[in-house]
């Protein structure tokens, strides 16, 4: 067992008494000396008043500081040599020689308040580590104060009563009464040593140890006192100078727990507190604060050199999606991961955390060729080439970055931030892309948070319409389905796609709204069409990552089939396999989802993360084979025999299979040779608003 730094001290100290103790007593024939009455007197009161001193330092300690941390052996240590002191002073008083000496027989009223004081110190000790410490109200001070020194004044009046005739302090009734008093103080602080050992085995902290050493101490005084039988001698002086030594370890510990471990506590969190001011918990990086100060100081002297600065800013693509995925404790472990990577590409205080996914980069006296700060941009990116292995999985993740210069692009902190922000964010239009700022793209952003501000408008005034694109059994030739698809009529910027708006709605979180709209138009729809004579067909929904790890996904849905009056059987729910990552939540919402009677289809199929091994946990109904399959089938290529593949493994695990952008003669011969069910895409229409739609069918249905 590894010994720390304060074990080993006290060892040595421990040690040290014990030897010095043995080597006394070896030598006590040679080095005994009696001494003369005036000078022993004046070295046992300066010995006795020091250890008074130290006792009065004790309750003063327990008393003043750091109350909000007092605990029961503090106090109670506190009050008790409060009360020790009041023996030891008494003690000095009566000593011979002193005004208040006082022969009690074959004793002295001397020695009845030092038997006093010790045989206090001794039993008190024991008692108060016999049990646990814990913190008590500081308002249990004075009572325990008053009662110990109140206690020991009562006892020290007792004294001064005593008939100095009586048989108990004569003859051997004295000597009985002196040796059984040094005998149970010798096992009391002997006893005290081993439970304080034991209480503390698994750890032993430092003024526990500092105790020990005071033990020790007070043990060997105790037994120095016992092998001593003269009054005037070097062996009382020695049992003192033990007594003393054992006065200041206490004191020592008495003030490392009471004044120095809640001042260095105090300093740890003074320092913790300025290290969260200027630096992030989860990762470590400098935090957008100590930033702002950095890159202040590089302004400055960047304008008193002419130099340049550049500002990276970077975030992590669809990190959003990795979270929503696959939870925030998986995201917290790879932001940590991201980190230690970017540490490698730059000095640690130059990397900064600025929140959530976003990072940033200072590189200060950046040339004016612009190609060495290109160079490390193309660097950075690199970095994140190699997957993350996280868990017993790899993780392939990619980021955007943005950057600004000083000084063309602003000769202030904010501005620098602000523009490599807006370059930020037109990387990430692309992904996995650097970009330096230029003006035009204030306009571009400007727009972005226009459009989401016309979004939020948009949802509450439902500027929002479907569109329905029919799903076709490739058997009968008969629609069997159709999958709804938002649209959004902007008042000013005309009909916008998905692609423009979705993104930004999964960032905000309006997607929430959105999709429970679509949800409910969309039943409402079907139900509407059944009304109207159509016969009953699938209503396929796409649910968000957002949606999928709702809270109460399964009541919402539920609800709004009850409010549409559309049978459940009639709803399906299109999921992407990235929404699978968490096998387990994965399949206990899909289990939900299926009690009701909906179906469940994986949308996008084949481009995601699931594995056979946690399909076949899933109540899913159906595969849909992902356009970018589809659109190359017949040139023979590896894009065939993925849809054969898909095709013949969704028929083993008696999975239907729709294939997504159909487009042409070709495929759809190609896909019924494969036995793929269904398919979808312009082939057979356009996603068109419900009105064409019903003509279309009709239409249709008259014609086939």
């Amino acid at each position: 067992m590894s010994l720390n730094r304060a074990e080993k001290i006290t060892m040595g100290t421990s040690i040290a008494a014990i030897l010095s103790f043995v080597l006394l007593r070896a030598l006590h024939g040679g080095l005994h000396r009696p001494l003369p009455p005036r000078a022993y007197l004046f070295l046992h009161s300066s010995m006795e008043l020091s250890g008074f001193a130290v006792c009065f330092a004790m309750l003063v300690l327990g008393w003043l500081f750091f109350v909000n941390s007092l605990t029961k052996h503090r106090l109670y240590t506190a009050a008790l040599f409060g009360a020790v002191g009041v023996f030891d002073l008494l003690h000095v008083l009566t000593y011979p020689g002193m005004p208040f000496f006082r022969p009690l027989g074959d004793l002295t009223l001397s020695q009845l308040f030092t038997m006093s004081a010790q045989l206090a110190g001794a039993a008190g000790l024991c008692l108060i580590f016999r049990k646990s410490d814990a913190l008590v109200p500081a308002a249990r001070r004075l009572p325990a104060f008053a009662a110990a020194v109140a206690l020991a004044c009562m006892a020290a009046g007792g004294y001064f009563l005593l008939d100095g005739q009586t048989g108990l302090f004569a003859g051997r009734s004295a000597t009985a009464l002196r040796i059984g008093a040094q005998c149970l103080i010798a096992f009391g602080y002997l006893g005290t040593i081993v439970l304080v050992l034991y209480r503390n085995r698994a750890e032993r902290p430092q003024a526990v140890l500092t105790i020990i050493q005071s033990l020790v101490f007070f043990l060997l005084s105790d037994l120095q006192f016992m092998l001593s039988f003269g009054q005037y001698d070097s062996d009382m002086l020695i049992g003192h100078a033990y007594k003393l030594a054992g006065y200041y370890f206490l004191l020592k510990g008495v003030y490392y727990v009471t004044v120095e471990e809640p001042y260095r506590q105090y300093k740890r969190t003074e320092s913790r507190i300025h290290f969260l001011a200027y630096h992030d918990e989860l990762t470590g990086l400098s935090n957008r604060r100590l930033l702002k100060e950095q890159l202040h100081e590089e302004l400055q002297r960047a304008q008193q050199t002419n130099g340049r600065v550049a500002v990276f800013l970077l975030d992590i693509d669809r990190f959003k999606t990795i979270n929503d995925a696959l939870g925030h404790s998986f995201g917290d472990q790879m932001l940590q991961a991201v980190s230690e990577r970017l540490r490698h590409a730059a000095p640690a205080k130059r990397v900064y955390r600025m929140g959530g996914d976003e990072f940033a980069m200072l590189l200060p006296c950046a040339e004016s060729g612009g190609e060495p700060v290109e160079r490390q941009a193309k660097s950075i990116m690199g970095l994140f080439d190699a997957p993350f292995v996280l868990g017993e999985a790899e993780y392939h993740v990619t980021i955007s970055l943005g950057i600004s210069f000083y000084p063309q692009d602003g000769d202030s902190v904010e501005a620098l931030l602000k523009n490599a922000d807006t370059a930020l964010y037109s990387a990430k239009a692309h992904r996995n892309e650097y970009s330096s700022y230029a003006p035009e793209m204030n306009r571009k952003a400007h727009d972005r948070l226009r459009l989401e501000s016309d979004l939020r408008r948009a949802i509450d005034e439902e500027q929002f319409s479907l569109a329905y694109q029919p799903l076709v059994n490739l058997r009968s030739n008969q629609v069997v389905g159709v999958e709804a698809l938002v649209r959004w009529h902007h008042p000013k910027r005309g009909l916008l796609p998905p692609g423009e708006f979705i993104p930004l709605t999964e960032e905000n979180g309006l997607i929430l709204q959105l999709g429970e709209w679509v949800l409910g138009a969309a039943c409402r729809q079907n139900k509407a069409w059944q009304d109207a004579g159509l016969p009953p067909m699938m209503m396929s929904v796409n649910l968000s990552m957002r949606q999928f790890r709702q809270h109460q996904l399964a009541e919402r849905i539920k609800a709004i089939l009850e409010q549409s009056g559309m049978p459940p059987n009639y709803l399906e729910l299109e999921i992407t396999e990235s929404m699978t990552s968490d096998v387990e939540f994965a399949a206990d919402t899909l289990a939900s989802l299926k009690e009701l009677g909906v179906q469940i289809s994986i949308d996008d199929f084949g481009t995601g993360y699931s594995s056979l091994s946690s399909l076949k946990r899933f109540p899913i109904d159906k595969l849909k084979i992902d356009r970018c399959f589809v659109n190359d089938l017949t040139q023979g290529g590896s894009d065939a025999a993925i849809v054969a593949t898909i095709t013949s493994m969704a028929k083993n695990l008696k999975l239907k299979v729709t294939a997504e952008g159909v487009e042409n003669d070709e495929q759809i011969k190609f896909l019924r040779e494969r036995d793929c069910e269904e398919a979808q895409g312009y082939y057979y229409t356009q996603p068109i608003p419900a009105n064409l739609f019903e003509n279309w069918f009709r239409h249709r249905s008259q014609t086939a």
